[in-house]
């Protein structure tokens, strides 16, 4: 049996694509670790922050030219300038959004130039999930995907499914199309 017939192209891919993730996942140089996690940490920090302040400016500057932003709704995706045309009159306004971080986790590339994090949030919406993506470039961090999701306790899933299974059958319908 020839080393093909034993392994499917399937078990090679799949292990072509995780070798390097695996070794992404554990960086090398643990100070370089550690100060990209105090930098990562201050930017979503300021992000936070600005936002809590309605500091336009501040805010989007935490963002990445080519960054996006994902809401809770199903048709919140948004460009960063989408997104900044829809938080302009929040932040206005004097009042955009309060999000305090209760937990967060990051992790990083070997080289430390990209993070990913996960943070579970104190919201108006009660407690939420943020995730997503952040490069260093040019000396600084900026999130290039923010993803902002409600948490939902599985003993109540069932009950909200009934709440917004018309307008997800709906969504899903145009989808579809």
């Amino acid at each position: 049996m020839d080393f093909f017939e034993k392994y499917s192209f399937w078990t090679i891919g799949l292990a072509l694509v995780l070798i390097p993730f695996l070794q992404a996942c554990s960086p090398s140089d643990p100070n370089k670790v550690r100060n990209a996690c105090a930098t990562a940490t201050a930017c979503l920090d300021r992000y936070h922050e600005a936002a809590a302040r309605a500091q336009f400016q501040d805010y989007f500057q935490c963002m990445g030219d080519s960054s996006v932003f994902v809401g809770t709704d199903a048709s919140e995706h948004w460009t960063k300038e989408e997104f900044m045309a829809y938080a302009q009159p929040h932040f206005d306004r004097g009042k955009a959004w309060s999000m305090r971080p209760l937990t967060r986790q990051f992790h990083f590339t070997a080289d430390s130039s990209v993070a990913w994090f996960e943070e579970l949030l104190d919201t108006r919406m009660k407690l939420c999930r943020g995730s997503g993506v952040m490069i260093f470039r040019n000396g600084t961090w900026k999130i290039q995907q923010y993803v902002l999701s409600a948490t939902v306790p599985n003993e109540i899933m069932g009950e909200l499914i009934l709440l917004k299974g018309a307008r997800d059958d709906s969504l899903l319908q145009n989808i579809a199309r």
